[in-house]
């Protein structure tokens, strides 16, 4: 799939479908940049980061949930990554279920953004 063009800080080469699925997969939904549960509080969406070849990533992550325990799945994609998502992963899902809301929707961050060298 093609980055969209609300990438305009660039974007990192050799990403793939399966690079998505593995930055699904890898990301640390435990450090989340924001949570939110939304949809009559029946779905529970989080954000986090996840480096690739020299960019961050947002990738985001939902559940469903009912009385705030976890129903079923939902959909995880990278921000930018156009017409991809899959299945949240069973493991994501435990971690989302554990989280609260809180922290700011990253509006433009959710984009890739190139690593600064001087880190």
């Amino acid at each position: 799939m093609p980055w969209n063009n609300k990438c305009i800080w660039g974007t990192p080469e050799g990403f793939t479908d399966a690079a998505a699925l593995g930055a699904v997969n890898d990301a640390d939904f435990s450090q989340s940049i924001f949570v939110v549960t939304h949809n009559n509080k029946g779905t529970r969406s989080a954000y986090t980061y996840y480096d690739f070849g020299g960019y961050r990533l947002c990738v985001v992550a939902h559940i469903h949930i009912k009385n705030g325990k976890f129903v079923a799945p939902g959909h995880s994609y990278i921000c930018g990554w156009e017409n991809w998502s899959m299945t949240t992963p069973d493991d994501v899902c435990r971690v989302i279920e554990g989280l609260h809301d809180e922290g700011t929707f990253p509006e433009d961050e959710r984009y890739p953004h190139q690593l600064s060298s001087n880190c």
